[in-house]
């Protein structure tokens, strides 16, 4: 299961997710900014949250989802050549995701100290409990980690929640990240058949959606003509379109969202 490129897109798109996975405020988020970066070359991160203010530290972040005896060196590894490289003086705190215990390697004497310390913790999909936790990131995050069989219902939930979202970009995101989510549980599935399997309703059918639609509406008739309604609901297509570009969707992903074909989403983009 392919899974660098979508810890990367859950921590960009919804990072107060990392801080949820350690039980602290998720408004911390908002004191950080999130990276992806090489270190020398030779090495990459898969998240790295660097505080926007003094006084926090840096979190590395590493997702193992396959069993690598190496993967303790290779993240110490990269933590400190990270810190060579910036500032050697910063806190810092190392956050390691598994599957399950099963796939985390066996203690190793070269990193045992480092791992009894205050600099790492260690997460295992499938004991997080989102039951009392509404972090949309957290239940995301489940579908890597639960049986197969209970993932469609957890995606399903997570689609539902997510229409009720009061900001309809953060709405798409969200949808796109649970069917990216299922895309890797279920590789030989294509994007239509994933979206069939949770009853993917169009984005176009959320409350927040509904309400930018309107919004074009009562523009249009306040210039009181019929053209008017549809240059406004056009406008305000456009508009959420953009948005949806600077999040860093791709256009046949945003058609997807929308349940628009392609290239009329193409020809709003354009315009």
């Amino acid at each position: 299961m392919e899974t660098d490129s979508f810890f990367y897109l859950l921590l960009r798109k919804l990072p107060e997710t990392l801080f949820a996975l350690l039980h602290l405020p998720v408004a911390m988020a908002k004191d950080y900014r999130f990276d992806a970066v090489e270190v020398k070359k030779a090495y990459r991160l898969d998240g790295l949250f660097v505080p926007l203010r003094s006084g926090l530290p840096v979190y590395i972040v590493e997702a193992q989802m396959r069993a690598s005896q190496k993967f303790y060196p290779n993240l110490f590894a990269k933590a400190f050549t990270y810190l060579e490289q910036h500032e050697p003086d910063q806190e810092w705190h190392a956050v390691a995701i598994f599957p399950d215990r099963a796939s985390e390697p066996r203690p190793q004497p070269a990193s045992e100290d480092l791992l009894t310390s205050r600099r790492i913790s260690r997460i295992y999909l499938d004991e997080i409990d989102t039951q009392s936790n509404e972090v949309p990131g957290l239940k995301l995050l489940e579908l890597l980690g639960r049986d197969e069989a209970d993932v469609a219902t957890i995606g399903m939930d997570l689609a539902t929640q997510a229409s009720h979202e009061p900001d309809c970009e953060r709405t798409a995101v969200i949808v796109e990240l649970v069917v990216e989510a299922l895309m890797r549980r279920f590789p030989k599935l294509t994007r239509d058949e994933v979206r069939r399997m949770i009853k993917l309703y169009p984005i176009e059918q959320s409350v927040a959606y509904q309400e930018i639609l309107q919004e074009g509406r009562e523009k249009g008739r306040e210039e009181g003509r019929e053209e008017g309604l549809e240059k406004g609901v056009i406008k305000q297509k456009k508009e959420y379109i953009s948005r949806l570009r600077k999040r860093g969707l791709k256009l046949k992903e945003i058609a997807d969202l929308l349940g628009d074909p392609l290239a009329e989403v193409r020809r709003l983009a354009r315009r």
